[in-house]
């Protein structure tokens, strides 16, 4: 995929997150805005869960990270911020290599990146 921005790669995870969880049976709700910390719902007939959604590029080395942190600003301003244990249940990630993974973000220990093709991810492939 030829993306011209993160904007665009962050909306094509975003339509893959919404088709698998759809495909696997749920119903799929999506906020309003984009001030929370979480990108979509989805409902499996009992609970209602948060989810993030991420795309993750691949680098140098030939693997694909994501970092797990809110960006933003403009010209003179930018931030960067880690997640809180409880602002979702569920972080998805969507890879350039077309790989999808969802996992609860309860079991991510490491909250800065991750280097999502890693053996002990493979449990989460959707």
């Amino acid at each position: 995929m030829n993306f011209k921005n993160t904007k665009q790669k962050g909306s094509y995870a975003l339509a893959q997150c919404i088709a698998k969880l759809y495909s696997l049976g749920y119903e799929v709700l999506l906020p309003v805005g984009d001030r929370q910390p979480y990108d979509l719902v989805f409902d499996d007939g009992k609970h209602l869960y948060k989810v993030q959604v991420k795309y993750a590029g691949l680098y140098k080395n030939g693997r694909c990270k994501v970092g797990l942190r809110i960006t933003g600003g403009n010209q003179s301003y930018n931030y960067a911020k880690k997640y809180r244990d409880n602002d979702f249940d569920y972080l998805y990630v969507c890879t350039s290599s077309f790989k999808q993974y969802l996992i609860k973000w309860a079991e991510t220990k490491n909250r800065n990146e991750i280097t999502i093709e890693d053996p002990k991810y493979k449990k989460y492939l959707v």
